[in-house]
């Protein structure tokens, strides 16, 4: 089974310019045909994150100054494994960072941007469908 090399950075904090700063590092051998939960639970492993109690954010950075690309599906897993195979020649290019949130505080953020949290009441009244 083939794999790819990827460095996972943890145990780390952002800083105010999108740098994980303070962080460890070790290398992982992910396989071409890893799924998201595959994944997760191949961080886990490593990093040492047991118990239920703990949500893992994977993200990595593809060039200093734009966003974060966040890693939520099997599809941005391929996505990923596909990046990592085509720059073959910088091994350490494309590093995820891993932030481990308590599963209380991840429940207890706020909607994102753009997305809302109210009750259409108006519609609700008529009978329609509430966002």
């Amino acid at each position: 089974m083939d794999a790819v090399c990827v460095f996972v950075k943890y145990n780390g904090q952002w800083d105010g310019t999108l740098r994980y700063v303070g962080d460890e590092m070790k290398g992982i051998l992910v396989p071409e045909n890893s799924t998201y939960v595959g994944l997760i639970e191949l961080v886990r492993s490593v990093i040492g994150i047991r118990g239920p109690d703990k949500n893992i954010v994977v993200r990595y950075g593809v060039e200093l100054g734009l966003p974060l690309v966040r890693i939520q599906c099997d599809a941005d897993v391929k996505f990923f494994i596909q990046l990592k195979k085509k720059d073959v020649h910088v091994l350490s290019k494309f590093p995820v960072t891993i932030d481990v949130l308590d599963k209380s505080a991840t429940e207890a953020m706020p909607p994102k941007v753009g997305e809302s949290n109210h009750i259409d009441v108006q519609r609700s009244r008529e009978g329609g469908q509430s966002d």
